[in-house]
């Protein structure tokens, strides 16, 4: 019984191995955390990559954009911006669907025809300074940056 005892009364390395179990656990705590931090960062956003064919009629007061190549668009996260001489003007994601025949997706091949007259009262002639900027508004990235000349 006495060395039960004496076990019991003999406790001088138990506040030395507490301590490291205490310290040991808060740095795992630590770790952990700023783990979860880092690796719960999802990054930039991806911003699709496509090419577009752009002309012109200004007789027609027309722009023609058309999907040459690389990914499909969708409409619902698209915005076509328009410089015509520092005058800004835009074409949003329910214009872009309807010009394309209801269509939520802008695939290879598929034409978007933007009437600046009929949409922006602005008539465009011979020699117009027009960029076209395609913007990805989730990531409010531009996609393509096209500049028409007649």
């Amino acid at each position: 019984m006495s060395d039960v005892k004496k076990l019991i009364e003999n406790s001088s390395a138990v506040s030395d191995v507490l301590g490291e179990v205490l310290m040991t656990t808060i740095a795992v705590i630590l770790l952990s955390s700023i783990a979860v931090s880092i690796f719960s960062y999802d990054g930039p956003a991806d911003v699709p990559h496509t090419q577009v064919k752009e002309w012109m009629d200004a007789q027609a007061d027309t722009i023609y954009l058309e999907h040459n190549g690389g990914e499909f668009l969708d409409t619902e996260s698209l915005e076509i911006a328009v410089n015509i001489n520092g005058s800004r003007h835009t074409y949003n994601s329910s214009q872009i669907y309807a010009n394309l025949g209801n269509r939520s997706i802008w695939e290879l091949g598929d034409e978007i025809e933007i009437n600046t007259l009929g949409e922006w009262g602005v008539d465009i002639k011979e020699g117009d300074e027009i960029n076209v900027y395609l913007i990805d508004t989730p990531s409010k990235e531009v996609i393509q940056n096209l500049q028409l000349s007649p």
